[in-house]
C-alpha cells in the first residue's frame, strides 16, 4: 500500500552551480529540522538569493502528489548590516540587490561573496514563518524509516542527494 510522506526539495538546475536535495519524511517537525540544517548553510543561502533555488515541500497522500508549497515567500534571512531578504517566489529576493554584487570591482567584499564562502557565521539568522504555511496532515499509512517512497526510482526515507 502507498505510503504518505513530504518531500522537502531544495535545488538548482545543472549549471554554474549543482543541487538536487529530497528529504522523505512522515511529519512536519522532522521537514522543519531537516530545513534549517539546509538554511544554516551559507552556501545554501548563495544558491537561494543568487541562483533562485527550487524550494518546495510536496504532500503526498497514499502515493499520489496532492499539494506543492513553494517555500521561498516563507523564508526571512537577516544579516547583521543588511535589510532583511525575503522572496516572492524562487530567484526573486527582495531586500538586497544581488546584482550590484556582480558588477562590484571587487566582490570578496560583497554579500554574495560572504554567503559563498561561508563567512557569515553568526551573523545571519533564517526563520522561517511555518504558522502561515498551510501543510495539510498526512493521511492513511504515513512514510517512516526503511519505507521505500516513490517519487522517482530510487527515493527512500530520509535525506536523498543526487548530485553526488
Amino acid at each position: 500500500m502507498p505510503r504518505s510522506f513530504y518531500d522537502l526539495a531544495f535545488g538548482v538546475a545543472p549549471g554554474g552551480a549543482r543541487k538536487d536535495t529530497h528529504y522523505v519524511r512522515g511529519s512536519l517537525e522532522e521537514v522543519q529540522h531537516d530545513l534549517a540544517v539546509e538554511l544554516a548553510e551559507g552556501l545554501n543561502l548563495y544558491l537561494l538569493c543568487w541562483y533562485g533555488a527550487q524550494l518546495t515541500l510536496d504532500v503526498h497522500q497514499q502515493g499520489q502528489l496532492t499539494d506543492e508549497i513553494d517555500l521561498h515567500p516563507f523564508v526571512t534571512i537577516s544579516i547583521a548590516g543588511f535589510p532583511d531578504i525575503t522572496f516572492t517566489g524562487p530567484g526573486e529576493p527582495v531586500g538586497y540587490d544581488f546584482q550590484a554584487d556582480e558588477e562590484a570591482e571587487d566582490e570578496t567584499g560583497t554579500l554574495t561573496h560572504s554567503m559563498f564562502a561561508g563567512e557569515l557565521g553568526d551573523s545571519v539568522t533564517v526563520t522561517v514563518d511555518w504558522d502561515r504555511i498551510e501543510v495539510p496532515p498526512l493521511r492513511g499509512k504515513v512514510a517512516r524509516e526503511g519505507d521505500a517512497a516513490v517519487l522517482l526510482d530510487g527515493f527512500e526515507y530520509g535525506y536523498q542527494d543526487f548530485e553526488v
